[in-house]
């Protein structure tokens, strides 16, 4: 049964309630004259010189239930805040992500035949460095693409293709450098809301060494990802295929570069490895989601621009709580089944729409396994 805090106005009332009961009660087995007229206008009226001690006294207990209720709320890990989820944490050994390093690759142009050194320093405008991963040799026509690495982790050092970087030594043999494949997968670590959620989700899925949750978890643990869905025996018996949709600290979801799924298959386990967190005897592949926009048609009652506004929301937070927690259908995003009459449902919502009709899609429908799903263009259809 829920308990409502009273209002201080209230609790000023049962003061002066309890008070005249008390009184009562006093007075009467004494035997004192008093007048009732009198006593309630002294604990209830503004004027009243009990009224004032009662309403001085009111936000005092209002403080002390707040408190109480304050800590009630740090008893669990899903309505603690800050200071006492790290302590949740602790308890539970769940650790929060930390800060990771961007990967992506560059090309180097010189002299053909000078050799590049593994670690070799490049610095961007910003003063932000990475370092090439292996040597390598700048071949005949001029060029060489080389893996490369930030030197420090964090979001800062996610760089889009076609930056250019200089040498941070002068090299003689170089004369320029740019940036072939986005560094991405730099991600700040875990804010203590998602360390929230990842205490919440293990305490729901408790380690089982190597069921597909746990994958959940793992990747979770170590890389900055929307969404991960597990798909057993992908290629026989004894392989999991995990399909991973990134995202940017914007919120933005996007593909897995290579390098961030080579990183994810190295932090998981190779094939014919005893490296990884995996059992040793599963057998890994890591997939990129494809992102994929979904589209509508609705004939909207009203139709104007207002409702259009508020309909084109709902459809957009739809997609957006898809395989969250709030979705008690699907475990992820990815390869979810779309249940029309929800969607519907979530359109009905919208401020202002009145009826609707959904043309597209016409029936409740399944995504295949790769694709990440993000709202797409809504048509609408004339009444």
């Amino acid at each position: 049964m829920p308990i409502t805090i009273p209002s201080l106005k209230t609790l000023a009332e049962r003061c002066a309630t309890a008070f005249e009961a008390g009184a009562d009660a006093v007075f009467s087995a004494k035997g004192v004259t008093w007048s009732a007229q009198k006593l309630s206008f002294a604990v209830r009226s503004a004027r009243g010189m009990l009224a004032l001690v009662f309403r001085s006294v009111a936000p005092e207990i209002r403080a002390i239930h707040d408190h109480v209720a304050w800590w009630g709320r740090q008893y669990f890990p899903d309505t603690a805040e800050e200071e006492q989820v790290y302590r949740h944490a602790s308890i539970w050994n769940v650790d929060g992500r930390e800060a990771d390093f961007a990967v992506g690759s560059v090309t180097i142009t010189g002299t053909p035949g000078a050799p590049i050194p593994a670690g070799l320093e490049m610095s961007s405008s910003e003063g932000l460095i990475w370092l090439t991963d292996a040597a390598a040799t700048i071949g005949v026509g001029g060029t060489v693409v080389v893996s490369a690495t930030a030197a420090g982790a964090g979001a800062a050092y996610n760089y889009e293709a076609g930056i250019k970087l200089a040498t941070v030594e002068p090299n003689p043999d170089v004369t320029s450098i740019e940036i072939t494949t986005a560094f991405a997968g730099g991600a700040d670590e875990s804010t203590w809301e998602e360390l929230q959620a990842a205490v919440v989700e293990h305490i729901r899925k408790p380690p089982q060494g190597g069921a597909g949750y746990d994958y959940v978890a793992w990747v979770k643990s170590k890389f900055k990802v929307a969404a991960v869905k597990v798909i057993p025996e992908v290629i026989g018996r004894g392989s999991v295929g995990i399909v991973v949709a990134m995202k940017d600290d914007d919120g933005t979801v996007r593909s897995p570069t290579d390098p961030e799924r080579a990183a994810i298959l190295a932090y998981l386990g190779a094939i014919g490895t005893a490296t990884g967190v995996r059992p040793v005897t599963a057998r890994v592949s890591v997939h990129a989601a494809a992102i994929v926009a979904q589209p509508a048609s609705i004939r909207l009652r009203p139709d104007n621009a207002k409702t259009r506004a508020a309909v084109a929301e709902a459809y957009k937070r739809f997609w957006a709580v898809l395989g969250s927690p709030e979705d008690d259908g699907n475990e992820s995003p990815i390869g979810a089944t779309i249940e029309r009459s929800r969607l519907s449902e979530e359109i009905s919502a919208a401020d202002g729409e009145y009826a609707h009709d959904l043309v597209v899609p016409a029936a409740r429908y399944t995504l295949d396994n790769y694709t990440y799903p993000v709202a797409g263009t809504i048509t609408w259809v004339a009444p």
